[in-house]
């Protein structure tokens, strides 16, 4: 399954290490390209900074 995850605080980050490590196919977005680092070293998926509302940051 493809997931995007909006927001890479604590929870979003853990949901994100948590569903790529279950075989889904993860795209994590948040406004600040610093709060990435919370993500696993072992994340693969997409890192995408902008606002998850945005039309344009989610095409």
């Amino acid at each position: 399954m493809h997931v995007v995850v909006v927001g890479c605080g604590r929870v979003g980050s853990e949901l994100a290490g948590t569903l790529e490590k279950s075989g889904h196919t993860v795209a994590v977005i948040d406004k600040r390209a610093t709060a990435f680092r919370r993500l696993p070293s072992s994340f693969t998926g997409t890192r995408v900074v902008g606002f998850g509302f945005d039309r344009d940051t989610l095409a």
